[in-house]
């Protein structure tokens, strides 16, 4: 179908079947003179502008249709696409490693059973200090931190377990570790979150409570 056309900003009118360019004031309501077309795709030509009358009507201008077919790689430089592939080698690293932390999560062992009855039944967070009277970290982290009224308040939502590696060998060892004092915090079910070997200040220890 014809169109009428504004020179100046582009709108245009469709002339249904019976009407002329005759039957209409060749002015638009921005002032701009309306030129008859038989096509957008005329007036694409004549005045150059982008293709959003085209793709409307289905059809592309001659310039870009190479563009089309040569695709987005074709038009950038070698730094260009050299920065786009490290990009994308990102994402799938990253999805990756996401991915099988959490896998290994799911396969990490429950330490539930190692608890007593009412901390398996206190379903929460579980705090494990494995310690013995020999060692002095243990001692000053005993004596100065686990006293600490902020810690004493923070530990008020957890079950905490205090294991003598010395009185408790079997127990102890079931936490995989060789240095005492040794931490580890686990979840409501058991897994742990993480751990630390070695002595920890007040503010440390409420750092690493953080779930």
């Amino acid at each position: 179908m014809p169109y009428l056309i504004c020179e100046d900003c582009g709108n245009y009118y469709e002339l249904e079947e019976g009407e002329s360019s005759e039957d209409f004031q060749l002015e638009c309501d921005c002032g701009g003179e309306l030129g008859f077309y038989s096509t957008k795709y005329d007036y694409y030509k004549k005045n150059r502008i982008n293709q959003d009358f085209l793709e409307e009507s289905g059809q592309k201008s001659p310039e870009n249709k190479e563009k089309t077919t040569e695709g987005f790689f074709s038009n950038l430089d070698s730094q260009s696409k050299g920065f786009i592939a490290v990009g994308v080698l990102g994402v799938i690293i990253l999805i990756l490693l996401f991915g099988l932390s959490g896998i290994f999560s799911s396969m990490s062992p429950s330490y539930l059973d190692v608890m007593t009855p009412e901390i398996q039944a206190a379903n929460a967070p579980i705090l494990v200090v494995l310690h013995a009277p020999r060692c002095s970290a243990c001692q000053k982290f005993n004596s100065e931190t686990l006293t600490n009224p902020d810690v004493q308040q923070k530990l008020s939502s957890y079950s905490v377990m205090r294991i003598n590696v010395d009185t408790n060998p079997e127990q102890a060892n079931r936490f995989n570790s060789n240095v005492i004092p040794t931490i580890v915090l686990l979840d409501p079910k058991g897994k742990e979150i993480r751990r630390n070997v070695g002595y920890m200040t007040a503010s440390e220890f409420i750092n690493f409570l953080k779930l």
